[in-house]
């Protein structure tokens, strides 16, 4: 695998080198312009992506604050505030950036969290946040930021001086993944591209040795890992990702024919019993989670309605396409819903509900389920 990556990581910094000359004669510093606006768009897929995560992490917070005063957190880079969210209500906050362009939006998200007190905004790297007194903190709060620093060694250092006896440290930072794995291939092969786009951030770097190095006591630090795959997908960051949205039913639809044609024993097997579930009327109403361009209409007995459920809105030219061709079948409607979130469909109102190779693409197994067991009939 060594070799594979050292052929495509110079491939990615070939493709790069129009970003490296830029950096060099120093036109880098027009994106911290854009970066904001980015990062702003970003943040919000990322928050519901980490939900459950940073609660985990930020749950306890309240633990930290000082009999009869208020808890102070300090955030470094803190960006567009995306983890304002999670703070406690009544809480100070203190935001640190090294970027001045990030201030409009801290501003947007200052007004959204009309729960929090807000010390001030100061433009500062986290190696250097003199402005701020030692021991004046209660919590310093860091995510997915000890990539991008210079120098992480002196960060904590700083992180010690202002945290005050008793306080604690919040992290949240990527791992580097084991070498066996493609996740650690395409860490290694898109670090040239990240580096630019992620405004500074080395997916590579080990920034966990540094921690257990730096003399915090396990009172003192409150972390979890964010996933991989998330961090590995730059075309979100950048807007990409909408594009393929659109792309994306066009190439399902072309690939249903022939995944049909190996699946279709097995998919008769999987539906050969779903008139069971028939009313006494002779109804059967069926959901489908995830639909996508219909690919197992096909399947469903005859007279069946069918309510189709997907979250991409691009879907619903080829599921037409699907529905003209099944016209042993009635529709009931599309509902652009995520399995998560079925909240348009009626408890206990249909009689079976079908997920096919959709489990593995939600945010939350856990939530689809309960809600597939709440529209099933009794």
């Amino acid at each position: 695998m060594s070799l594979a990556i050292r052929f495509w990581t110079l491939v990615v910094n070939m493709l790069c080198l129009p970003m490296h000359v830029i950096n060099a004669v120093g036109l880098y510093k027009v994106y911290k312009r854009v970066f904001p606006m980015f990062l702003e768009s970003f943040s919000a897929s990322y928050n519901q992506k980490m939900h459950d995560r940073k609660v985990e992490l930020f749950r306890s917070l309240s633990e930290f604050i000082k009999p009869g005063g208020k808890l102070t957190i300090l955030e470094i880079g803190c960006g567009t505030g995306a983890n304002f969210q999670f703070y406690p209500p009544g809480c100070k906050v203190i935001c640190t950036d090294p970027n001045p362009h990030f201030q409009k939006y801290l501003e947007k998200s200052m007004k959204e969290n009309e729960q929090l007190t807000f010390d001030r905004f100061v433009m500062t790297s986290g190696e250097d946040m003199a402005s701020v007194g030692d021991e004046s903190v209660d919590v310093v709060v860091c995510t997915l930021v000890l990539c991008t620093v210079r120098d992480i060694p002196q960060t904590l250092r700083e992180v010690h001086r202002i945290l005050r006896p008793g306080g604690a440290f919040f992290f949240l930072e990527h791992v580097v993944a084991d070498s066996s794995t493609w996740a650690y291939f395409f860490q290694h092969v898109l670090q040239p591209a990240w580096y630019y786009f992620g405004d500074g951030c080395k997916i590579t770097r080990e920034t966990w040795k540094y921690l257990e190095g730096a003399g915090f006591s396990e009172l003192k630090l409150r972390h979890v890992e964010a996933p991989l795959v998330f961090i590995l997908k730059p075309h979100i960051f950048f807007g990409l990702r909408g594009m393929y949205k659109r792309l994306f039913p066009f190439l399902a639809y072309n690939i249903t024919f022939s995944y049909n044609d190996k699946m279709h024993e097995l998919k008769r097997e999987l539906f050969r019993n779903l008139a069971r579930f028939t009313n006494a009327d002779g109804t059967l109403r069926l959901l489908e989670i995830g639909c996508g361009s219909g690919a197992n209409f096909r399947f469903y007995p005859n007279g069946c309605t069918v309510i189709c459920t997907d979250p991409n809105p691009h879907m619903e030219p080829y599921l037409r396409m699907s529905m003209d061709v099944n016209k042993h079948l009635s529709y009931e409607e599309i509902l652009v819903l995520s399995g998560e979130d079925l909240r348009e469909v009626q408890d206990e109102s249909v009689d079976v509900v079908v997920c096919t190779l959709v489990l593995c693409s939600v945010n939350n197994v856990e939530n689809v389920l309960q809600e597939a067991r709440r529209v099933l009939r009794n």
